[in-house]
């Protein structure tokens, strides 16, 4: 456990008077019930800010039973969990991410370019086969030369950079943001880190509708792709510093305890109301693009409508489709290109249940490439999508008059 951790529980035995023993329970049960990793910094500091919390009922309570002359009582854990009940709908539904191969990525490419100062850097170990079939192993930790001769490789997807050499990506930081030593510095990084971001409109539990986003860590969130703009209710983790960023336990109830409601909810004037700052007019996106791109990735989310004028279910190599939307009520011109509508890159996650002429809200993200020298016309990345008329059958589709990959970033 960590130092500073033990020696915040040895302080809560001494001042509310209890054993260590029991002291330690009260954290322990903190982190069982919540699925907290402590080895986690942010984790760590959730189960860190619930302790400290009971701490602070148990020696109110305390301090009220010395005045009124009883006998203190012994403190055990009873409270309820840090765990909440959200309902409302996703809204933007991110692709899920694997992090640790991105990061494999990176380091090849930096290898590939400077292999002996990334080895020095501390990123990775090197890993060479001896004749005999064990490897030896050189990690440089806080600039000294490790070597050690192993067996076998660890089981973390190391890189073969040539016929009898790998290397393994390590974790390279010495502390965590908060100065505390972290314990896995040195040690290879995982094979896989899956995380989704999924962008939520709701309450949890008797606050008031607002925006939430929700971190979904693991396998779990490989295949967490909940259907947007239904209503729904589900168990999660608020933060402790910021209660709009929500965690899932890593024990996989969250996911398990998601279910669809029949809500009496007007669905239209919830998004109007709190996505108000997401909202752009189909024939603005140019604008909304241009004021936007500055802003930090989360931030880049827009909220439109249209109404279906094309679409090419023949998904890509990357799984996507494409509906062509277009504002019924602007101006079209005859003496331009002719074709006024905005491409919309739906990913294979999401369902196309409706036709041509079908109302839609979609929200996402906007794209915008050069070709040639000039601006093609914004498209959008769909990470959600509402069907508010739906006319028409999937099943039948017009091929688009261009060349759709010009649209594509």
């Amino acid at each position: 456990m960590n130092e500073n951790m033990k020696n915040e529980i040895e302080k809560y035995a001494e001042v509310i008077g209890v054993t260590l023993e029991e002291a330690s329970a009260i954290f322990e049960s903190i982190v069982a019930d919540n699925s907290l990793d402590v080895d986690i910094e942010e984790q760590l500091l959730v189960a860190r800010s619930v302790f400290r919390s009971k701490f602070g009922q148990a020696r109110a309570r305390l301090k009220k039973e010395t005045e009124g002359g009883e006998t203190p009582k012994s403190t055990e854990y009873t409270g309820p969990t840090y765990t909440q009940k959200a309902q409302g709908f996703f809204w933007s539904v991110e692709q899920a991410t694997d992090w640790e191969e991105r990061n494999r990525d990176t380091l090849l490419a930096e290898y590939q370019r400077d292999g002996v100062s990334l080895l020095h850097l501390g990123k990775v170990a090197m890993a060479v086969q001896l004749e005999d079939g064990r490897y030896e192993v050189t990690l440089i930790k806080e600039g000294e030369s490790n070597v050690k001769v192993m067996e076998k490789l660890p089981d973390t997807n190391p890189m073969q950079v040539d016929d009898d050499r790998w290397i393994i990506p390590v974790d390279d930081r010495k502390a965590w943001n908060n100065g505390q030593a972290n314990p896995s510095y040195g040690k290879p990084l995982p094979a896989n880190r899956w995380q989704r971001t999924l962008h939520f409109v709701g309450k949890v539990t008797d606050g008031e509708y607002q925006k939430y986003q929700l971190r979904v860590n693991g396998e779990q969130a490989k295949d967490f792709s909940p259907r947007t703009f239904a209503w729904c209710e589900f168990d999660c983790v608020p933060n402790s510093n910021n209660p709009t960023n929500l965690s899932a336990r890593k024990d996989g109830s969250t996911v398990a305890s998601l279910s669809y409601l029949d809500s009496e909810e007007d669905t239209l004037e919830v998004i109007q109301t709190v996505l108000s700052d997401k909202i752009s007019a189909l024939t603005s996106l140019d604008s909304y693009h241009s004021d936007h791109s500055h802003k930090q990735y989360n931030e880049r989310l827009v909220v439109t409508d249209g109404s279906v004028a094309n679409m090419n279910l023949q998904a890509y190599d990357n799984g996507n489709r494409v509906i062509f939307l277009s504002d019924l009520n602007a101006d079209f011109d005859y003496e331009g290109e002719g074709f006024s509508s905005t491409a919309c890159w739906v990913p294979s996650h999401v369902d196309i249940d409706f036709g041509i002429g079908s109302n839609v809200i979609v929200a996402g993200r906007t794209s915008q490439r050069e070709v040639d020298g000039e601006l093609s016309n914004v498209s959008i990345n769909v990470l959600g999508l509402y069907v508010v008329d739906r006319h028409g059958s999937a099943d039948v589709y017009v091929q688009p008059q261009e060349d759709n990959n010009d649209l594509w970033f």
